[in-house]
């Protein structure tokens, strides 16, 4: 894999001391703006009676019981974060965005939403414009199935399809960016749509999940960089490499994507709460981008712990 000379350098350079970074302070008791922002956490509550479960899934699915927002922000708070992006998590409640819903509107200011939305159905802008009225900035899609579970039966095509084509249209007009969750080979199919739709924000879920060993997919990735509106979430580290902390290892990967999009359209999550499986923990998360990957400069750090996911969610 190959990365500039100058990643090349600063990847043997000393790791750099721990920092607060300007416009990014460290809040870890109250909820002030300027803080860190985790762009990608999924929360569910167990009170199945108000927050019912889709007729595909069970109590058995619920891994963990629950993880409501407030224990989302036990999480993050002593780490310095104030924000964070909710994602509406299909599997337990697909197009139901309720609960995520309710966390924005409980807590002003704090989180942001991806919510989901069928793109089949009639009357979709208004659909649309409804979620954004309730705080959704983004949509999250993905090839292979639909929110309520339903196979996509065409996934090579699957934003081919005049849904996928408005929504694409509408997002651009509304501001809500489009967030695919995809594998590294369904990469390439979002050339053309960001051709055509080039002021519709499009970030992508968990590095497109590109395999560090495997220079084709990181490629696959990095090439959407010259469409200007792609940004890329740098995510989920626990199922990347070595799949465990200090996660060193995807140094090289992360430095082909940083050169790729630059820093300003790149941000970071964790995944909560899967990053906390198997002994991977939220520090470890968010260490590696907040003070190991020399690479990095102060401001580059700040536009990709900070800058970027306020600008495009806040």
């Amino acid at each position: 894999m190959q990365i500039t000379r100058r990643r090349t350098l600063q990847l043997g350079a000393a790791t750099l001391a721990a920092q607060t970074l300007p416009g990014c302070k460290t809040v870890p008791t109250d909820l002030k703006s300027g803080g860190y922002i985790d762009a990608h956490a999924h929360v569910w509550s167990d009170d199945l009676e108000k927050y019912p479960l889709g007729p595909w899934a069970t109590k058995a699915d619920m891994k963990p019981t629950t993880f409501t927002d407030d224990q989302l922000l036990a999480v993050i708070q002593p780490h310095g974060l104030d924000r964070c992006v909710l994602i509406q998590h299909a599997p337990l409640h697909g197009y139901d965005n309720s609960y995520i819903i309710d966390c924005a509107r409980k807590r002003p200011g704090t989180f942001s939403v991806v919510a989901m939305i069928n793109e089949r159905t009639p009357n979709l802008k208004q659909r649309l414009q409804g979620l954004h009225g309730q705080g959704a900035r983004g949509i999250r899609i993905g090839p292979t199935k639909h929110a309520d579970r339903t196979l996509n039966v065409d996934p090579p095509n699957w934003l081919k399809s005049p849904g996928q084509q408005l929504l694409w249209k509408y997002a651009a007009e509304l501001d809500i960016a489009i967030c695919p969750l995809l594998g590294p080979h369904f990469l390439p199919s979002l050339a053309p749509m960001c051709a055509q739709h080039p002021d519709t924000t499009v970030v992508i879920d968990h590095f497109g999940h590109i395999d560090v060993d495997k220079p084709d997919t990181v490629a696959a990735l990095t090439q959407l960089a010259r469409h200007r509106s792609v940004h890329v979430k740098l995510s989920g580290f626990y199922k990347f490499g070595d799949q465990e902390a200090p996660y060193d290892d995807l140094a090289p990967m992360i430095g082909r994507v940083v050169d790729a999009f630059g820093p300003s359209r790149l941000m970071w999550a964790s995944d909560l709460p899967y990053q906390l499986k198997d002994n991977n923990t939220y520090h470890d998360a968010i260490q590696l981008v907040k003070d190991q990957l020399v690479f990095l400069s102060s401001d580059e750090r700040e536009s990709i712990l900070c800058g970027t996911a306020e600008r495009v969610f806040f």
